[in-house]
């Protein structure tokens, strides 16, 4: 009975992830779209290049210490002992302010040479400077969220964590389109990002602020130690998990120009947008998996490897899409120029598979206690990304960049579950996943069949027909193959329309 509990908690909490997520994703499409059509591709590159260098300059402001937080806060809500709770959460916070103020100190103290020595501004530098300089007084706003993302996350609140998320990002593409209106021009994303975080902080505090226990504090060494060493691990894996997620924006700009960062920052948050459902998963399972396993309740296993046949066929009917319709849809949302991107978005498109089942091992071994293990294999997979990167991006350009990041996460895919066999007994299906995979093959041959057999000037109208009719078949097979239980989606769609 308990176990149906916590399975109706992750059905219904990943869907309401899901859904703000999708939501999320949305209005960031929209902010690209708007800043394509009023930037030129070197002010769009502009701004994201200077938003990847910053986030190197910030791996340390964290001392995954927010990752730490959400644990402990599970641990110590399922255990009832609320001055520690309390304790820890305002540790994190003073640790995030004092590093956040370093790392906005170092920089505005290097903007000028980040402008002219990584930006390659010959010209009028003033504009990489100020930018960077905006990113990052709003890194230091930013660290205030670190701290109540881990709140919201630990309380398992993940409705109110998802929608606060969804509001940062509607309001980041609403302060910058107004900003556009008033002639900001490249500076209007920087600002918009500045003013998002100010308004949601506001509007938010008050929900994160009544969840804080009314108890003294009680600080002792001991409890500090504690979550910084459960946090120093996971702060490794996060900085290598940003080496993965910025070095390919950082050396295209080195190596290349801005305008290639330009197109390869719409191909790349294109192919992002296949994680968002094993993103919500992630998101819910953590907090979850820290209760089940503190609380020793059996079962993990087994919804761990339902998760696993789930996402595949969740994400590989849009990764199709993706990459049958890559030159189409860029095209179609940021204009021809922007299409050159096409064969990127292909590989990212494979990548994402692989990367949703990181994702959700990644979660498994830090809700376990283990995050020592998963930073292995990130630094691993850093390490395969920047070598990749500065062996390909000068030979293939973007392409390469693209090239080693799906490398590198077919790499941790694998390491993921070698590790993650040592610690628990689980079931990879093997052979959901493979039949999976030729349904997939199946379904994708057929969209190529069915572009030359739809007759429609259309783009958008061709795009859906095709998509629907080759899902179609795609479940068809899946059904046919007994890979999907029809009594077993029914039973947990009405678990969720219980919650």
């Amino acid at each position: 009975m308990e176990n149906q509990n916590y399975l109706k908690k992750a059905a219904s909490g990943t869907l309401f992830v899901f859904l703000f997520s999708v939501f999320g994703a949305i209005a960031s499409y929209l902010l690209r779209f708007v800043l394509t059509s009023n930037l030129t591709p070197a002010d769009y590159g502009l701004f994201y290049a200077c938003l990847s260098v910053i986030g190197l300059f910030a791996l340390f402001n964290d001392f995954g210490l927010s990752g730490s937080l959400t644990y402990h806060i599970s641990e110590f809500k399922a255990n009832n002992k609320l001055k520690e709770l309390k304790s820890s959460i305002y540790f994190v916070f003073f640790v995030h302010i004092i590093f956040a103020l370093i790392v906005t100190a170092l920089i505005f103290t290097f903007s000028k040479f980040l402008a002219i020595n990584y930006l390659h501004l010959s010209g009028d530098i003033s504009k990489g400077i100020v930018v960077l300089k905006l990113l990052a007084i709003t890194y230091f706003i930013q660290i205030g969220f670190s701290t109540f993302y881990g709140i919201l996350q630990g309380f398992q609140k993940m409705k109110t964590y998802a929608f606060a998320e969804f509001c940062r990002l509607l309001s980041w593409f609403g302060f910058t389109y107004l900003f556009i209106l008033l002639n900001f021009s490249y500076l209007s994303p920087a600002i918009g990002f500045l003013f998002s975080y100010i308004f949601v902080f506001i509007l938010f505090s008050p929900s994160v602020l009544k969840l804080i226990p009314k108890v003294k504090l009680s600080f002792n060494k001991e409890l500090s130690k504690k979550l910084i060493l459960y946090g120093l691990p996971l702060m490794l894996s996060s900085a290598a998990g940003l080496v993965i997620g910025r070095t390919d924006t950082i050396l295209i700009t080195f190596f290349l120009n801005l305008e290639q960062v330009g197109i390869y920052q719409t191909a790349q948050p294109t192919a992002r947008l296949l994680w968002f459902f094993s993103g919500a998963f992630a998101t819910v399972l953590f907090p979850l998996i820290v209760e089940l396993k503190t609380k020793k309740i059996k079962g993990l296993e087994n919804g761990i490897s339902l998760i696993y046949r789930y996402i595949w066929i969740t994400i590989i009917p849009l990764s199709l899409m993706a990459f049958s319709f890559s030159k189409e849809l860029l095209n179609l949302f940021f204009g021809s120029f922007y299409a050159q991107g096409s064969d990127v978005l292909k590989i990212l498109a494979i990548g994402a598979l692989f990367f949703s089942i990181v994702q959700i091992n990644g979660v498994i071994f830090n809700g376990l206690g283990k995050p020592k293990k998963y930073t292995k294999i990130i630094y691993i997979g850093a390490t395969m990304n920047l070598i990749g990167n500065l062996i390909l991006i000068p030979i293939i350009g973007i392409t390469g960049a693209a090239m080693s990041t799906l490398l590198t996460y077919i790499l941790m895919f694998l390491f993921s579950f070698v590790e993650l066999r040592k610690l628990i007994k689980i079931k990879i299906p093997f052979r959901e996943w493979i039949l999976t995979l030729f349904s997939g093959i199946i379904s994708l041959l057929s969209i190529y069949l069915l572009k030359n057999l739809v007759i429609t000037s259309n783009l958008i109208l061709k795009v859906i027909l095709c998509f629907s009719m080759s899902i179609g078949l795609f479940i068809g097979l899946l059904i046919f193959l007994k890979v999907i239980d029809t009594k077993e989606i029914l039973n947990l769609a009405k678990q969720v329309i219980k919650k």
